[in-house]
């Protein structure tokens, strides 16, 4: 049985709303959500500022990443779908694992677009990885979760984030 914590949520919720205003305005902000089931959140760390992973801007509305992205899922209730890199962004990913679950490991759908470097499962099941865009276009992160005591017991969770990157 889950347990879910309030006080976290609402902190997510908090930093998703500053990060929404933050990229409405053009100006950066420093934002931590906290781990639930179903956001990502990414984090331009090159540069101070973070992008919001659910806020409701579209992508096109946004501006593209660039520097260092760190996504961690699953830190809030509004996740990352999409997000826009300039050519040569690195990714860091860490997929962090509930108890008894484990992460397959990360496939990208355009190796050519979007280049995995490393892919490293830890003891807990947290599965950590480093991407780069290499050339433009769209590419689709993807890994899921199993039940490692069971494979019959609850059914696996899929997770991916899609990249279009840009000159």
């Amino acid at each position: 049985m889950r347990h879910r914590r309030t006080g976290s949520c609402s902190l997510a919720v908090l930093a998703l709303i500053v990060s929404a205003t933050a990229c409405a305005s053009g100006t950066g902000a420093t934002a931590t959500a906290e781990n639930r089931p179903s956001a990502p959140t990414s984090t331009r760390s090159s540069h101070g500022t973070s992008a919001s992973a659910g806020s409701s801007a579209s992508s096109s509305t946004r501006p593209c990443l660039s520097g260092t992205v760190t996504v961690l899922y699953p830190p809030a209730d509004n996740p990352l779908r999409s997000a826009c890199l300039k050519l040569g962004t690195t990714i860091h990913l860490t997929l962090k694992s509930p108890a008894n679950y484990g992460w397959a490991p990360v496939r990208s759908s355009s190796p050519n677009t979007v280049t995995l470097l490393d892919d490293h499962t830890a003891s807990d099941g947290t599965r950590s990885a480093t991407a780069r865009a290499a050339s433009a276009g769209t590419a689709t992160l993807s890994s899921a979760d199993t039940y490692t005591p069971d494979p019959h017991g609850p059914p696996s969770r899929a997770w991916q984030l899609t990249l279009t990157v840009v000159p």
